[in-house]
């Protein structure tokens, strides 16, 4: 459309919604509302390139290759695995990455400051160009013109309508990575996207974070590469406030509730919750959708880094990606609270080529009428600059924002930890010194393999990211081994775990930039300058002296003990002479803002001096220890980085500050950012299994059958219960016996049997899907014969729902009742499982204390287990899946 027409095409609505606009501004409204569309595809095969051995290989050449009898390997199958073909010639996908975003840009054009932000990676871009310029699956190479122009529009205050935010090049998780690796991916973005989107403004002021992964140790190196704001996650500024109201399960968090030590004094107020297929959260307005600053201190100078975070709205964008929507909840919610000095931006942002969100009926229709709905509510369409413009942020707001992911954050994949891209080190819910999961495994393959390329780039001197996004013959073995090692990053292949091959992707990049850089590193005779790489450390349990729940615990509240445990990586091509976790505690248990002493290593009056606690120095394993038969390494990594870990004890009630130093033998020296903890008065904790309440399956679908056990009961007892936050659910779904309380209800009693001979009193629920009523969580306490009950400390048990999806039938197995039976045989025991398709994750022998005895990966659905050297006494028998989650457990006497 030439710019005459698109002048008649939007010259009345422009004077309409201009009136709306004006008389909003009138009537006090302020809310704004914008988007942002995330567009990645992955470096799906980040092997050499035949067509350009010094690079590696883009879409259209895996796909030339894999079907040309080569990228074959030991396993005897041509990879990558996935069907690329059908990954990008996908008609909505071709459509968004080359046109469709700008369509719905330019639907917005009649909105005065209308606008969206589009995160484009490069690798998707290196992806669309190999495909573009092969003329191939829909691709045009000139696909890049459409951005071009969209890019040229602006807003009435002179702002791009079409922001391409920055973004790592390769969607690399940025609070994991190392500062310099985070650096190289944003620079590689930079580069890239000038080369591309040659028309419109230079590079972003705005960044999105891969996943929306945030952590304020990020914000310095955003800071320094020319950053203004960041998004942030709403959720992870909403955990901060000090009234926020932890209800777990559906409407709530599904992890572990907030740390103390990430919590303000600040107060939230006007609280609203919400949820999306058995996923929600809780919210305060306007606090979680206003533009704030948070800062990072450079914990050895001090110096203070402070950027603007823009929140976006978790719970309306998952909404907003997944099906059409309207104003209603802004209404409600938001708009009665706002403070016109302060203005709200509801920002919806989720992947922009996934689900519905990526269709054409989004872009084409929802965008537009959403739009023009909210201008009718007298809110204000807009773009993320124009509104920081309009409303800047005063340099004194500053707020905390907790770590975390997006996508429904307060769900597992918005877990402080990062969980999803690695998963705790942990059995039954106790840390375990001898862990292992193929994520960790291949964090630990980064952290070894990023050692010896700034090894190479501090020989040959610093590397010019021009000849790392295009290496070529004349370029040096550094920036060509960065090239090879930066796609080991990108964060989906951790999300995908063991998904075909994902598995091996980090060991073949990581491999392939070693293979460049050891010979250089065996030939120089120069000193050692390069210090030890150090993953950022990990800690276990997330709530020392406090609750835990989510996954890691099967969706059930737990007290945590005080003592806990952090642990890391490291590696150093010369070898590591030392590594030892520091940490202080803090007098007063308040971590102001203003002030930075719990920020710098050299701390204060406020706090201890450092304590030193020497690590532990584990070897960790590359190979499938576990024997999960879904793990296949048909390539192994020729380095990989060691397991250190250290114990925190004796401490309870305080504010604690910790970070890992790692010496290697030259005396180059690796000090972690600081990080904070607040310890609970919990010092002990029951073994798990042993007591409470839990049920099985724990995540349950609406065709399970649900059987409660109460551990210990102290005496007979009904189930008291309801549905979908406590209605009372139909006849159909009634256990024999049932009767509503008190003859009216809501809840239904249920008598349960027991208690048995092991003290546990059961019940068996559900299925729940008789179509007369869906059920997406069952709300329960106990009430006991003796006139008690159990209301789980006031919070109640929740066990959320889900719809029934096609599964492989193992999982129901795993997650089935009695799945161990155990059987004397003189002074030993053997193990049966009902069922077993294939292997199970771990099962672990404790004695009575709940010292670990034996460690074994069962096999085979019947097992020897040698018991002649135990003395006699009693044993727990505890099966575990291949996350580390509970799945049944038996006891056993030897007598």
């Amino acid at each position: 459309m030439g710019n005459a027409d698109l002048s008649i095409f939007v010259s009345m609505r422009h004077y309409l919604l201009t009136i709306l606009t004006i008389l909003s501004f009138q009537l006090g409204a302020q809310v704004h509302m914008s988007y942002l569309w995330h567009l990645q595809q992955p470096i799906y095969w980040p092997e050499v390139s035949q067509s350009n051995p010094y690079r590696y290989q883009s879409a259209w050449e895996s796909q030339v290759m894999k079907f040309g009898g080569q990228n074959n390997y030991s396993d005897g199958l041509a990879h990558p695995l996935n069907d690329l073909q059908s990954i990008f010639s996908n008609a909505d996908r071709v459509a968004v990455y080359q046109y469709r975003a700008k369509d719905a840009v330019q639907s917005l054009l009649g909105f005065p400051e209308g606008g969206a932000q589009v995160n484009y990676s490069g690798c998707l871009i290196e992806n669309v160009n190999s495909l573009g310029f092969a003329g191939q699956w829909g691709y045009s190479s000139n696909w890049a013109s459409n951005f071009n122009t969209a890019r040229q529009w602006s807003t009435s205050g002179g702002h791009p309508r079409m922001d391409l935010t920055g973004f790592t090049f390769h969607h690399a998780l940025s609070p994991l990575i190392g500062k310099e690796v985070l650096r190289k991916e944003i620079q590689a973005h930079k580069l890239i996207y000038g080369n591309t989107f040659t028309q419109g403004p230079t590079y972003s002021k705005g960044y999105w974070p891969a996943e929306c992964s945030f952590s304020e140790r990020i914000i310095d190196v955003l800071v320094e590469e020319g950053f203004e704001w960041s998004i942030i996650a709403n959720s992870h500024l909403a955990r901060t406030l000090s009234d926020y109201p932890i209800v777990y399960g559906t409407n709530g968090t599904n992890y572990d509730p907030p740390n103390k030590a990430d919590q303000v004094s600040t107060q939230g107020n006007n609280w609203w919750s919400g949820q999306i297929d058995g996923r929600g959260g809780q919210f305060s307005a306007p606090y979680c959708y206003q533009a704030h600053k948070a800062v990072y201190i450079n914990p050895e100078t001090g110096q203070d880094h402070r950027i603007t975070v823009v929140p976006m709205a978790d719970l309306l964008s998952y909404q907003n990606g997944f099906a059409t929507m309207g104003t209603g909840e802004i209404d409600a919610h938001i708009a009665p609270f706002e403070d016109p000095s302060h203005p709200s931006i509801v920002l919806f942002a989720h992947d922009g080529d996934n689900a519905w969100g990526g269709g054409f009926d989004y872009y084409n229709n929802s965008v537009p009428g959403l739009a023009g709905q909210a201008a009718g509510q007298g809110y204000v369409p807009t773009t993320i600059d124009q509104f920081l413009a309009d409303h800047p942020v005063p340099a004194n707001d500053v707020v905390h924002v907790e770590d975390g992911s997006w996508f429904n954050a307060a769900n597992d994949w918005g877990h402080p930890q990062f969980i999803n891209w690695i998963w705790p080190m942990q059995s039954g819910g106790v840390f375990d010194p001898n862990g292992w999961t193929e994520d960790a495994r291949n964090w630990a393959v980064l952290t070894a393999a990023e050692n010896h390329v700034l090894m190479a780039e501090d020989i040959q001197g610093p590397a010019d990211i021009q000849d790392i996004v295009y290496p070529s013959a004349s370029s040096t073995i550094a920036e060509r081994a960065w090239h090879h090692l930066l796609p080991g990053y990108t964060s989906g292949y951790m999300y995908y775990g063991t998904a075909i091959d994902m598995e091996v992707k980090q060991s073949l990049a990581a491999n392939i930039a070693t293979d460049l850089t050891d010979p250089l590193i065996a030939s120089y005779t120069g000193p050692d300058q390069t210090a030890p790489s150090v993953f950022i450390p990990q800690r276990f349990p997330y709530n020392p002296g406090g609750k835990g729940y989510g996954p890691v615990y099967g969706y059930q509240l737990v007290d945590c003990p005080s003592d806990f445990y952090v642990w890391t990586f490291a590696h150093d091509v010369s070898g590591i002479n030392e590594v030892n976790l520091k940490y202080r505690v803090d007098y007063d248990g308040q971590n102001p803002i203003p002030s930075i002493q719990n920020e710098t290593y050299a701390g204060g009056s406020q706090v201890s001096d450092w304590m030193t606690v020497p690590m532990t120095q584990r070897v960790f394993p590359a190979g499938n220890i576990t024997s999960n038969g879904d793990i296949d390494f048909f390539i192994m990594p020729d380095h990989i980085a060691d397991e250190y870990y250290a114990q925190i004890v004796g401490l309870n009630d305080t504010l604690v500050d910790y970070y890992v130093e790692a010496i290697d033998m030259h005396g180059n020296i690796t000090q972690t950012d600081i990080q904070h903890v607040w310890v609970g008065n919990t010092t002990t904790v029951d073994p798990p299994g042993d007591t409470g309440i839990s049920w099985s399956p724990q995540n349950p679908d609406e065709n399970d059958v649900i059987t409660i056990t109460v551990h210990d009961a102290p005496d007979g007892g009904r189930l008291h219960w309801g549905v979908n936050g406590w209605s009372q659910a139909e006849n159909v779904y009634w256990p024999g016996g049932s009767f509503l309380f008190q003859g009216t209800g809501p809840a239904t009693q249920s008598p349960m049997n027991g208690p048995d001979g092991d003290g546990e009193l059961t019940i068996q629920v559900g299925p729940f899907n008789d179509g007369t009523q869906e059920v997406s969580e069952m709300n329960f306490v106990i009430s006991y014969d003796d006139g008690n009950w159990d209301n789980n400390n006031g919070q109640d048990y929740l066990i959320p729902i889900d719809e029934a999806t096609d599964v492989d039938p193992w999982i129901n197995i795993l997650n089935g009742l009695d799945v161990i039976n155990l059987y004397a045989n003189g002074q030993d025991a053997i193990a049966e499982f009902t069922g077993i398709k294939r292997d199970y994750g771990r099962l672990v022998i404790t004695d009575a204390t709940g010292r670990i005895i034996q460690d074994l990966i069962p096999d085979r659905d019947r097992m020897f287990i040698d018991m002649s050297d135990m003395s006699s006494g009693m044993y727990i028998f505890s099966l575990y899946d291949m996350k580390g989650g509970f799945v049944d457990a038996e006891k056993w006497m030897k007598r």
